[in-house]
């Protein structure tokens, strides 16, 4: 698919939901690929590492592409999902989520740790960096696309998915590394859309609001999702924003019933 045909495509999605910000093409860098010139580097740009939740935030909201690789990855776990640094042990990404506080267990931090190696984490040396660009601006080719959001825009979102395919959305979320790991890595490895809610990270670091949410969708299921969107508002079942139901009268406290009942030409 051409850029025009994404950038189209993300302009649709803006319009269609009107989202706040925009939604961030993510293409995963292999390592016998470059970063394109048109790329922003972080510490050339900004002289300073930065966590990849920085870089979708300042893709949504500044309409930035930025390439990241290991050497301008401030977040150490991050790193270690993107196989960019690893472990000697496993039982060290345990312990760091033991101490870190997520688990009042070790054999529960185990089970946290067995789940994010599985899901979230990328073999080492596959690939050498993300890049993320504004979809509908988009300077890259994706493979991921994060949609920022509010409850109701992934609602119509995840109708616009399951329009196609039928069944549920399945829904993986352990509340850590969220728009990297869940977001970014475990979209692209089961190569399903996904529903992830911003973790501290996000938030305290990316600026991510209380009222957002993250859809997180292979670039390969974007324009079904978009047709299917299409297709509900088209049927008139749903619309954005909610077209709420004022069709009525309304009811009014007592004293309100008896002023009425006072005013002179006022029906009764």
């Amino acid at each position: 698919m051409s850029f025009e045909k994404w950038r189209n495509i993300g302009n649709e999605i803006m319009n269609l939901l009107r989202v706040e910000t925009y939604p961030v093409a993510v293409k995963l860098v292999k390592e016998n690929e470059n970063f394109p010139d048109v790329v922003r580097r972080p510490l050339e740009t900004l002289k300073f590492k930065i966590n990849l939740c920085q870089a979708f935030t300042a893709t949504r909201r500044y309409g930035w592409t930025i390439g990241v690789s290991k050497k301008e990855c401030a977040c150490p776990l991050a790193c270690f999902l993107f196989g960019w640094a690893s472990l000697k042990d496993k039982k060290d990404l345990t312990d760091f989520f033991f101490k870190s506080g997520f688990f009042r267990s070790v054999k529960a931090a185990e089970e946290g740790a067995e789940f994010t190696i599985k899901n979230c984490t990328l073999k080492p040396s596959m690939y050498k960096g993300i890049i993320t660009s504004p979809l509908n601006r988009t300077k890259i080719i994706p493979d991921i696309v994060l949609i920022y959001g509010n409850p109701t825009q992934a609602f119509l979102l995840i109708h616009g998915y399951l329009s196609g395919v039928g069944g549920a959305l399945e829904i993986q979320y352990t509340g850590r590394h969220a728009s990297c790991g869940h977001g970014v890595i475990q979209t692209f490895l089961s190569q399903k859309p996904n529903l992830v809610l911003p973790d501290e990270g996000d938030k305290i670091f990316a600026a991510t609001t209380d009222e957002e949410v993250i859809f997180a969708s292979p670039a390969k299921d974007i324009e079904s999702i978009l047709e299917g969107i299409k297709h509900l508002f088209g049927k008139k079942i749903m619309k954005y924003p909610t077209p709420f139901n004022v069709r009525f009268t309304p009811a009014f406290p007592k004293p309100f019933e008896e002023f009425l009942k006072k005013l002179e030409g006022s029906s009764s």
